[in-house]
């Protein structure tokens, strides 16, 4: 892609305003005052505020399910949509990341391209919808729980083509549309929640209420859609270009396959070969673990298309990348070692002393987040410069890797085992398969030099307050300090960041002031 010394050169730019800083403007959607900086740093800071919103609400519901469901019953929960997710890759098949990269190259088409990934990804639903029901019994779900399957298709396969026209939010960074949506399901989802435990309801109603918030999802996407005027017309199906959308899709499609078998297959295996008891502690710690994925989330959802629109750009493309490992990489470790040394409390706080087997299981499976991180910066930034075909080979081994661990460690050692087969074959896939091959070897990198420095601080952390543990505020004050004399001495936070922050900060607030008259 480059050579040596070119990546040498502006893998050490600094982050600072030039003329390729990242507050210069590009070309997108938007009001044209604005400057990209500002733009792409209140879009950020409005993913982080209402996804933070949002993981109140959602951990709020997960807290009051696992506590209304108990174990066993959480393990039958959160086994069936582990089931069911294992087909998603079917019915998106790369086609909501592909969509969103050809709607920001050609924003003027935006209505007819997302028209087409529609109608095929509705047919693609269908069809994973049916594969899913005819194969649930080798997976050991019995006709007993044929409706509880029906409903959570609806919910995580039919209904989720009619989300793809919201990808018009991502791209035009106006994600605030989203984000609002987003909190009115989840609030509405915890009434419902709630209402429901109140009235002793079984697990079907429950799937099904859930099934009902993701039908008012959609109905509010199309609805801000429609009234903001976001997708000027006239729309048609381009079936000229379906083709391609599918040809384009077919890499992210196998690599969402395989990254739904290692995400899901570990809760698969646990109904199959342990318990639903085990799996309930199991899925209780995942929960918690996938509550923080709200960040990389709003970053690359800001990001990816800035990095579509400056593939062309080597430096500029580069910098943009290294500026999402860092502040990524940072957030990752911090979470890391705050959740390992807390994990108890953290449980006892959320679920109560029955789920204190999920501590220990909680404090491993947190550092799957470091991969789950680094891998989404990597596949957007592949899929931005048309590499995706890479995606397939790295998961696939990884999916691979990941169920015969699962198959040798859950005998074993049970849920414990499935966390570390988790974490290794996280780690092989997102990050080091990535710097086997010579298309993406440049790209890997960059991200691993930026990975090392907080990888190292964090592991010295926890060793450091697990050899000498001490109470728990003063242990926190330890951490604390320690994350920051650390992120300092080692330029993981520099003085040039908190400069620009405030300088970003600046310009936000200036370029708000119009908008507010």
């Amino acid at each position: 892609m480059t050579d040596r010394r070119t990546v040498k050169a502006v893998d050490e730019m600094p982050i600072a305003p030039g003329p390729a800083s990242v507050l210069e403007p590009l070309p997108i959607a938007g009001p044209k005052s604005e400057g990209l900086g500002p733009l792409i740093f209140r879009n950020v800071l409005t993913l982080i505020g209402g996804q933070g919103l949002n993981l109140a609400l959602s951990g709020a519901a997960t807290i009051l399910l696992a506590r209304y469901l108990g174990a066993a019953q959480l393990g039958e929960f959160g086994g069936l949509y582990a089931y069911v997710g294992l087909y998603g890759w079917l019915t998106t098949f790369g086609l909501d990341t592909i969509l969103a990269r050809q709607v920001a190259q050609n924003r003027d088409q935006a209505g007819s391209i997302l028209l087409t990934g529609v109608c095929l990804s509705s047919g693609l639903a269908v069809v994973a919808t049916m594969i899913a029901l005819v194969l649930a019994p080798t997976f050991g779900y019995s006709a007993a729980l044929r409706p509880l399957l029906i409903f959570a298709s609806v919910d995580a396969l039919l209904l989720t083509p009619l989300r793809m026209p919201g990808i018009v939010f991502q791209v035009d960074l106006r994600q605030w549309y989203g984000v609002g949506i987003s909190m009115v399901r989840q609030f509405v989802w915890l009434l419902v929640l709630l209402l429901l435990a109140a009235a002793h309801a079984s697990l079907l109603l429950i799937i099904v209420g859930r099934t009902c918030c993701a039908g008012l999802e959609v109905a509010l996407i199309l609805l801000a859609i429609h009234s903001k005027n976001f997708l000027a017309g006239p729309w048609r199906v381009l079936s000229g270009e379906a083709k391609s959308y599918l040809s384009f899709g077919f890499p992210v499609a196998m690599s969402t396959l395989a990254v739904g078998i290692y995400h899901r297959i570990d809760q698969v295996m646990l109904h199959k070969l342990a318990s639903d008891q085990v799996l309930g502690n199991y899925v209780a710690s995942v929960r918690l673990t996938e509550l923080v994925n709200l960040f990389p989330i709003a970053v690359m959802a800001s990001m990816f298309p800035i990095l579509a629109q400056t593939v062309r750009e080597e430096a500029r493309f580069r910098q943009y990348l290294r500026l999402s490992f860092r502040s990524l990489m940072a957030i990752a470790f911090g979470v890391c070692v705050f959740v390992t040394l807390f994990s108890g409390l953290i449980v006892r706080l959320a679920y109560g002393a029955k789920f204190a087997p999920a501590a220990p299981l909680l404090a491993v499976l947190i550092w799957s987040e470091v991969p789950v991180f680094f891998g989404v910066v990597m596949s957007n930034g592949l899929v931005a410069a048309n590499l995706q075909n890479y995606l397939p080979l790295s998961t696939g081994i990884g999916a691979a890797v990941n169920i015969v661990l699962n198959l040798y460690t859950i005998p074993r050692w049970g849920a414990a085992g499935s966390a570390w087969a988790t974490n290794i074959s996280y780690t092989l896939a997102a990050i080091l398969l990535f710097l086997v091959f010579r298309g993406t070897r440049s790209l890997a990198w960059l991200g691993f030099r930026i990975l090392a420095p907080p990888c190292l601080l964090a592991l010295f952390i926890t060793a450091v307050l697990k050899t000498i543990p001490l109470p728990g505020f003063f242990g926190f004050l330890a951490a604390v300090g320690m994350s920051g004399l650390g992120a300092w001495l080692l330029g993981i936070v520099r003085k040039s960041d908190l400069e620009q922050l405030v300088r970003l900060i600046g310009r936000t607030l200036t370029s708000a002031k119009p908008h507010a008259t």
